[in-house]
């Protein structure tokens, strides 16, 4: 998450407004889910690659490393849906066929269409979160929930769970290397003996630390209101406009012509 924070602070489009990048990662995943087709999918994915990398400055292998890792979870996920399992050979209808023991693998080529377009509708949505997350800081997006008028209850919490999750991670990597240290880890018994350790630590730890921010807050007349920030400047973007419209254009237009 650190390395996601980095990228979002550091990237060339991240003082545009996140309403317009928010509005296409939304419009994305909109056609990917509505329209249901493969080459729309696959033009969306390539279409958050080229406005990741051209217009927001990030690194091919960042991004690329990311839809890697995506790619291959949604891949085992859909296993069960491009193989099928059954106790009797399948015949002609499967493309290719494989028994073990009583048990025979099989896939036709409707499962295979099925599996991939499912594996490349979710990526393509997954592309667009991947954009938003990289290009927009949490502060940026909390600004937008404001402007929305989300409820501000559900605006701070989240802004002190994002932050509570660093936190943590920061005494958990702390703890860690103080058990490490003193060979915590070293033999199996060991190791879940110190694991269980450093999981009721870190309740403790997260319980203190939680006493502490009310505390703080109410020091300052928190009083349950809503926690101001400083409001940013942010500018529009008409090249990442033009590229919006574009690319809405081109998935709607393959659309029709499928």
């Amino acid at each position: 998450m650190h390395i996601i924070d980095q990228f979002a602070y550091s990237n060339r489009i991240r003082r545009v407004d996140p309403a317009y990048k928010a509005g296409l990662a939304l419009v994305i995943i909109v056609l990917c889910l509505a329209l249901n087709e493969l080459p729309v999918s696959v033009l969306a994915i390539a279409w958050m690659f080229f406005l990741s990398v051209q217009i927001a400055g990030l690194s091919v292998w960042t991004f690329g490393r990311i839809l890697l890792v995506e790619f291959t979870f949604l891949l085992l996920a859909t296993i069960g849906v491009i193989v099928s399992l059954s106790l009797t050979d399948p015949g002609s209808q499967a493309t290719w066929s494989w028994s073990l023991g009583p048990l025979w693998f099989s896939s036709s080529p409707a499962s295979l269409d099925q599996g991939l377009t499912l594996i490349a509708r979710s990526l393509g949505c997954a592309s667009a979160m991947n954009f938003l997350a990289l290009t927009t800081p949490l502060v940026d997006l909390i600004d937008l929930l404001r402007r929305l008028r989300v409820p501000p209850i559900l605006i701070d919490l989240m802004t002190l769970i994002y932050r509570f999750i660093f936190v943590l991670l920061e005494s958990l990597n702390r703890m860690a290397t103080a058990q490490e240290s003193r060979l915590g880890y070293s033999s199996y018994r060991r190791g879940m003996v110190s694991a269980g350790l450093l999981g009721s630590r870190l309740f403790i730890d997260a319980y203190h630390r939680g006493q502490r921010m009310q505390l703080t807050l109410d020091s300052r007349a928190y009083g349950g209101g809503v926690l101001q920030v400083l409001p940013m400047t942010y500018y529009r973007d008409n090249k990442l406009l033009s590229f919006s419209l574009l690319v809405v254009v081109s998935l709607l237009g393959v659309w029709m012509v499928l």
